[in-house]
């Protein structure tokens, strides 16, 4: 007993301490002048030898990594699609740390597991999946992505998973994505073994969305040429216009061939799922598969990502389970079966803690807002791009109406017109550089 006080009262001197340091650090960094991309200089970043630097010393060297990383808590960090936290995901990140449990198994993180099956039900039940859906945390949307054609692949090919392509007799898998879509897409062909030949680009439109049509002609003619198609992803919320393909178009040819329907949203999928009428009314219940992110639109820390299955997690077990009987024992009417067999892993994280810890801090109607928020600023700054008025040096110019609250721009030197288009591109990559070098915006 007299042990375990000591750990706690080392933890709690730890803690204190590094809530004053870390308070005075967002303090710091929220301040309009703090640099968002600091000037690192020289650091010790060795290791000791000998005896550590204990509590008398640690907390320089917590000040020094503040002080060379990335500012995220400023309000003009806009890199890479995510935020700053919030203070209750700090507290979120902080809870899975010290409970150290593994969400493989349900007696490992029973508390986790009974959160994660909570969230993903909910999750999915804004997505206009039916009461069968559930979903599963992973580190990240390319994993969640990975997940989905994983398991479309060895639902469509289940000779697959024990015989390997050996077993599949010349049959030729092929997948379709957007030419807007994130590249995790084809990262996840190459991982299953599909081979980049075999993942079709399909045109988009000038708005950047998936053409349906062309997608339909694309797979008519992969069928003529002897392939087998048996996936679609779609994205809500592309990389770089934030664009939303036409879920209901696609989900026709995928209804129409047998294809499985993955909905990649990790980054625009909360804006489907909490303002789905500022997007027109955009639905994702014909899915068989949405990937979301809540750490990047929603202030959850990083990482958290949601893969959601229209038909629960039963697929994703006979697709990619094995029933390790070492290690996953299965359920009971008590308690949920171990979710780690429907996975291609096995130690995880209870990631799905920091968001509903967020959710029951904050409620529903706070991402609602906090989402249109966003949106309402993407729009304005929109119209502030279309209406700055050209000087001598060039004007600015709106690469397409904002669908999300993505904003693309180029600044186009010289009189309009007098300079040709691929040099917008060079003029806005030279005054990208100069702002990141500058580590801050006045």
């Amino acid at each position: 007993l007299a042990v375990e006080c000591k750990v706690a009262d080392e933890l709690e001197e730890l803690l204190r301490e590094a809530s004053q340091v870390f308070s005075d650090y967002v303090r710091c960094s929220r301040d309009p002048q703090a640099l968002v991309i600091p000037r690192i200089e020289k650091l010790d970043l060795t290791m000791p030898e000998e005896d550590g630097m204990g509590a008398a010393g640690i907390w320089d060297d917590v000040r020094t990594i503040c002080g060379a990383a990335t500012n995220t808590w400023s309000e003009r960090f806009l890199y890479k699609l995510y935020a700053s936290p919030t203070p209750i995901g700090v507290i979120g990140e902080a809870l899975v740390g010290l409970l150290n449990n593994n969400a493989h198994v349900f007696q490992a993180s029973p508390i986790g597991a009974l959160i994660e099956d909570k969230v993903g039900r909910r999750l999915a039940e804004l997505a206009g999946f039916p009461d069968t859906a559930a979903g599963l945390t992973f580190p990240g949307g390319s994993y969640s992505n990975m997940h989905a054609l994983m398991v479309a692949r060895n639902r469509r090919f289940p000779e697959l998973k024990r015989g390997g392509f050996a077993a599949m007799s010349g049959v030729r898998p092929v997948i379709f994505t957007s030419a807007h879509a994130h590249y995790s897409i084809e990262k996840a062909a190459v991982a299953a073994g599909l081979g980049l030949d075999n993942v079709v680009s399909v045109p988009t439109d000038m708005a950047g969305r998936m053409d349906s049509r062309t997608l339909r002609l694309l797979v008519e003619q992969a069928i003529a040429e002897g392939g087998a198609p048996f996936f679609v992803n779609a994205t809500a919320g592309t990389t770089v216009l934030g664009a939303f393909d036409p879920i209901d178009e696609i989900a026709d040819v995928c209804v129409d061939h047998g294809l499985w329907l993955h909905v990649d949203g990790s980054w625009g999928g909360p804006l489907a799922l909490f303002c789905a009428d500022e997007l027109g009314g955009y639905h994702l219940g014909r899915a068989d598969s949405f990937t979301v992110n809540p750490h990047k639109l929603m202030g959850v820390p990083l990482q958290c990502s949601f893969l959601l299955m229209r038909n629960g997690l039963a697929p994703m077990r006979d697709a990619l389970g094995l029933g390790a009987s070492y290690l996953f024992h299965g359920g009971s009417p008590d308690v949920l079966d171990d979710v780690g067999d429907a996975t291609m892993g096995c130690g995880r994280r209870p990631d799905a803690i920091k968001l509903w810890l967020a959710w029951r801090y904050h409620g529903t109607q706070h991402f609602r807002h906090r989402l249109a928020a966003a949106r309402r600023l993407a729009l304005d700054f929109a119209d502030m791009v279309s209406s700055r008025p050209a000087t001598a040096l060039g004007h600015w110019r709106l690469a397409a109406t904002p669908q999300s609250t993505c904003v693309c721009f180029w600044f186009v030197p010289g009189q309009a017109g007098t300079q040709p288009a691929p040099s917008w591109g060079n003029a806005t990559r030279l005054v990208c550089t100069r702002l990141n070098s500058l580590g801050h915006v006045l």
